[in-house]
């Protein structure tokens, strides 16, 4: 389940700070990746060939880099990041875009360094940047963005509004951003703002601090963000995004057995469901519910809708992408399994523990070597990386590297100063090579003295050593408890080698049982929006005439004069929308909107320039009266369209 608010990977987190739930009762470490994102946002920086380096030519890509908090109370840090978060998850529902998650991009928070470093470390070309400032019931956002690679501001903007429409002024920061990206990069359609109802200032407050505490991942601070969010709630039990955070928190803490399983989960989906009365398409209303249908209630079909509803409404959703990959390994649709993670890597190219998503992707696919080469990629950055060392561990003996395996598993590492002998592992290389008696003697003290490592592929030693040693009805009594018991490695039992020796016995069949399928009730499935089928925004003649309407109308009306023109603006005297002018710049004219203006303003400049009646003025003014409202725009795109600079230009 998606955390949007945390950010954390507690796997690692677990080794190196040691700090909670050492004594917690076992439970997969996988199951806590699907919630959230990676706390190592504040390590170093990671190698080269442990990236996948997007392509930063590809203008799409853009980071929200944290809003400085300009209030004279530093109290106020939460509201900024909190704002900061908010444009994010705004702006992540645009597929088209490609959005830096949050982990990787509050790295960079209070640290000087140059925009250009910033851009190819996000593998970014667009960075937006600002500040908050809250006084009372007041609040001041500015916001300005920035050509990464050119390290030029190119548009900026200053809001001041009042607190109690703060979702509507969330919706239209990210709505102009999302324009002002548009006519930089090029054609994407944007959703028109919808209606936003108001909530109280004390409960946005109470629902901003519950996301700070909950990225502290100190236990009392999980429990504190519970009950912020639950502040909220009741000062406005209205707001669905409220509800689809508690359900978040709640789904986690039964994760991690702070709250009793059942317990937690009930809650969970209650106040999920809460959340998709009010608004059917809330990702994290969304992917908590199908977490709850995955973990608890081992219904993969009702699971995976939710969570396609979750990535439709927001495609940039880092968590639900792995998550969604783990679900396609069980479902067969490796190849977007794959995809979605590679998706995720390059959107949080910061935090390096997604990489086990791909290994063990790659495992379960039978795919070892290529596996084996991601994993020691982690490790070498993440050495006490608990599921990263075991899922080798697994390669390994996948490989019939039976030594190495054996090895390997001896110098577990269970904190970055002690390791430990994994026992179950061990015995059962032991048992598959066919070493009985050293897989006896393994076995025997899984039974007594069982491990708490906290891994995710960790398969029962109980079920998987009698399969190898030929002891079946030894197999199908423990692993009868552990389909009971809703053991996560049995999701898998596909993709591992051991269940292939229990195929031909009729009592395999209870390994089918593991998932049910019997679709949503009634009070769920009122709540999915229907996915009528988009109509197209022009065909290819209309798209060709309002290119030649538009090209009339700037050569008679000269529009690109105004300073203040926009797609919007532009697109009204067509009668056309923001969403069709663009695809008519994008698709009949190979131009995104600033380009095409642009160019009519430095043609301007060439033309006014030339006459001796405007030899007084400055090459800055004459930018101006073509429309052009920066120097450092004018001078770039002059130079773009050129391949001069102005001075050199007026010399020749």
């Amino acid at each position: 389940m998606t955390f949007n608010t945390s950010h954390l990977n507690f796997n690692s987190f677990y080794h190196q700070k040691n700090t909670i739930f050492r004594s917690e009762t076992a439970f997969s470490n996988v199951h806590l990746k699907l919630y959230c994102e990676g706390l190592f946002s504040k390590l170093r920086p990671l190698p080269p060939d442990l990236k996948i380096t997007p392509n930063i030519a590809d203008k799409t890509r853009i980071a929200v880099l944290p809003f400085v908090n300009m209030s004279t109370d530093m109290e106020n840090e939460f509201f900024s990041d909190g704002i900061t978060e908010e444009i994010i998850n705004a702006l992540a529902k645009i597929d088209e875009l490609k959005v830096t998650s949050r982990t990787s991009a509050f790295h960079f928070k209070g640290k000087n360094i140059p925009i250009t470093e910033i851009g190819k470390e996000l593998g970014v070309s667009t960075l937006l940047e600002g500040s908050v400032r809250l006084s009372g019931k007041a609040i001041r956002i500015t916001a300005q963005l920035i050509d990464a690679e050119e390290d030029f501001h190119f548009w900026s903007e200053t809001w001041d509004r009042q607190l109690d429409n703060i979702f509507e002024v969330q919706d239209e920061i990210s709505l102009l951003i999302a324009e002002k990206l548009r006519e930089q990069i090029g054609h994407f359609e944007i959703e028109e703002q919808t209606d936003h109802q108001k909530t109280d200032v004390s409960a946005y407050e109470c629902y901003l601090r519950s996301k700070s505490s909950f990225a502290k991942f100190q236990k009392a601070d999980l429990f504190t963000a519970l009950e912020e969010i639950e502040n909220a709630i009741a000062i406005d039990p209205e707001c669905p995004f409220y509800h689809a955070s508690q359900a978040i928190y709640y789904g986690y803490l039964g994760l991690i057995n702070a709250i009793p399983g059942k317990e937690a989960f009930t809650k969970s989906r209650e106040a999920a469901l809460r959340a998709l009365q009010s608004d059917p398409k809330d990702p994290e209303a969304n992917y908590a519910i199908g977490m709850v249908h995955y973990f608890f209630e081992k219904d993969l079909d009702t699971a995976v809708s939710y969570l396609e509803i979750a990535l439709k409404n927001r495609p940039n959703y880092v968590n639900a992408l792995l998550g969604g990959s783990v679900m396609d390994i069980i479902s067969g649709h490796h190849e977007r399994s794959l995809s979605r993670i590679r998706k995720a890597m390059e959107l949080d190219p910061l935090t390096s523990s997604h990489r086990y998503y791909l290994a063990s992707a790659l495992q379960r696919m039978g795919r070892y070597e290529e596996a084996l080469e991601e994993v020691n990629k982690l490790l070498a950055v993440s050495p006490y990386h608990a599921n990263a060392y075991g899922l080798k561990g697994t390669i390994l003996f996948r490989l019939q590297r039976y030594n190495e395996a054996i090895l390997h598993y001896k110098t577990f590492p269970v904190s970055p100063t002690k390791t430990a002998e994994y026992e179950a592992g061990i015995g059962i290389v032991y048992a598959a090579a066919g070493e009985a008696d050293k897989a006896l003697e393994y076995l025997n003290r899984c039974q007594s003295r069982p491990q708490n490592f906290h891994l995710a592929a960790e398969e029962n030693p109980l079920v998987m050593i009698p399969i190898y040693l030929g002891n079946l009805d030894q197999a199908f009594a423990e692993l009868e408890k552990d389909i009971a018991a809703g053991k996560y490695y049995l999701n898998f039992y596909r993709e591992i080698p051991a269940f292939r020796r229990l195929s031909e016995d009729p009592r395999s069949g209870m390994l089918e049982t593991i998932f049910k399928s019997e679709g949503r009730s009634q009070e769920e499935t009122t709540s999915e929006p229907s996915n009528p089928a988009k109509k197209a925004l022009l065909d290819e003649e209309q798209i060709q005439f309002y290119g030649q309407q538009l090209l009339e109308l700037m050569d008679h009306e000269k529009p690109f004069l105004d300073e203040n023109l926009s797609l919007k603006s532009l697109a009204h005297p067509l009668n056309l929308s923001p969403n069709q002018l663009s695809l008519v710049l994008n698709e009949g004219l190979g131009k995104n909107f600033n380009s095409f203006v642009n160019q009519y303003r430095v043609e301007e400049f060439k033309r006014i320039a030339k006459d001796p009646i405007n030899a007084n003025f400055t090459i800055v003014g004459l930018a101006y009266e073509c429309g052009f409202n920066s120097k450092t725009v004018f001078n770039t795109y002059f130079k773009q369209h050129t391949g001069q600079t102005p001075r050199e230009f007026l010399k020749n």
